[in-house]
């Protein structure tokens, strides 16, 4: 659904786009600047505290990873109010987790708003800004930990066996109001089984092709009353992902809080390393997970109903080795561990799934094919 803002957009030249939408950005980062110390300033007045700040802008599955830290936080800083600064695109989604005291969603860009003086002029404690290994700590290392884990150490944090599972609580309330507005009310009210599926795009590396999830659907269709849900980011119309078929295209449409809600309200979701992977954990949904360079043992939701799937080809979990051999391009062995991964295989995975949760909620496991 185009907006109003991209519509007058998409009038101008494209030089002329990309400078609007450049001073665009730069006002808004001025405005978030200038704006969070007053925002801070009251909060910390209201509930008579200094602050203690856990920053994570992005991304979508690294933000619901970071959650389980807050009890952390909590007990190293009693009496203190605890805020979360991340990006204004999933500012909806944090508050859902219920974990902190206040939220502000910003702008700007990494390590930004920590340039004010004095720690906000002695109004915070302590700054916490979580830092995956491989990615933004030591890069060519790879990570043997949880993602969860691996965020909290980087901050000198552990996290108890029984907190690691990031949780967010989209109300009923939430949940039937997102449906209406993709227009699911007669699917929900018909029976039909809500099944997401998460695509991508993403790094080459982390992709399924677009005919593979096409066969699934299809097989989908051929054994259950289903209304598939596509959610995702693709990247306009040449994009493989923007054209399968028998599906309920949602890819670029969901606010944060949006997207929570519609995974909570879908029997299953099937997805690519991403963040609704986490999302998904978060909120109870059963996932199955298609990995080839990641363990889906360092991925999947540590206590809630899940399934990694890899194919078994030696160079697997790539990303875990260190040197790692490639991550967000390239690959020696042209993505042999996607490639190799039947659809045959990732269907029976669901349709042993959806049985189990007849009966009860299946644990966490691994699966080779």
């Amino acid at each position: 659904m185009t907006t109003f803002r991209q519509s007058l957009l998409g009038v101008f030249p494209v030089p002329l786009r990309s400078f609007l939408k450049s001073l665009r950005k730069k006002i808004r980062d001025q405005i978030d600047f200038l704006y969070f110390p007053l925002w801070l300033v009251f909060q910390c007045a209201r509930h008579r505290k200094k602050a203690v700040i856990l920053y994570r802008l992005a991304a979508l599955g690294d933000v619901v990873c970071t959650l389980p830290m807050c009890g952390e936080i909590r007990k190293r800083h009693p009496g203190r109010l605890l805020v979360y600064v991340t990006s204004a695109n999933y500012e909806k989604m944090v508050h859902l987790s219920r974990s902190t005291d206040g939220v502000f969603g910003a702008s700007w860009l990494y390590g930004t708003p920590w340039n004010y003086p004095g720690h906000f002029f002695g109004l915070v404690e302590k700054v916490y800004i979580p830092q995956t290994t491989t990615d933004e700590r030591f890069p060519n290392v790879g990570a043997q930990s949880h993602l969860v884990d691996d965020l909290a150490t980087s901050c000198d944090l552990t996290i108890p066996s029984s907190d690691r599972q990031p949780r967010l609580f989209p109300s009923p309330e939430l949940i039937r109001t997102v449906c209406a507005e993709y227009g699911l009310t007669d699917d929900v009210a018909a029976g039909r089984l809500l099944i997401g599926i998460n695509c991508g795009h993403t790094w080459p590396v982390r992709e399924w092709s677009a005919a593979k999830w096409q066969q699934l659907v299809a097989l989908f269709h051929t054994e259950f009353d289903a209304t598939i849900l596509q959610f995702g980011l693709t990247h306009g119309s040449e994009d493989e992902y923007e054209h399968l078929c028998n599906v309920r295209f949602l890819a670029n449409r969901l606010k944060s809080d949006e997207l929570v809600a519609l995974v909570a309200g879908c029997r299953l979701l099937v997805s690519i390393d991403s963040g609704p992977v986490h999302i998904a954990g978060a909120v109870g949904t059963p996932v199955i997970g298609l990995f080839g360079a990641v363990n889906p043992s360092l991925r999947l939701p540590p206590d809630s109903p899940a399934v990694g799937l890899f194919s078994n080809v030696p160079c697997r979990f790539c990303q875990h080795r260190t040197p790692i051999e490639h991550w967000k391009n390239g690959c020696p062995y042209d993505i042999r561990c996607m490639k190799e991964l039947e659809v045959h295989a990732v269907f029976e995975a669901i349709k042993s799934m959806i049985a189990k949760q007849a009966i009860m909620p299946s644990p966490t496991i691994f699966v080779s094919h």
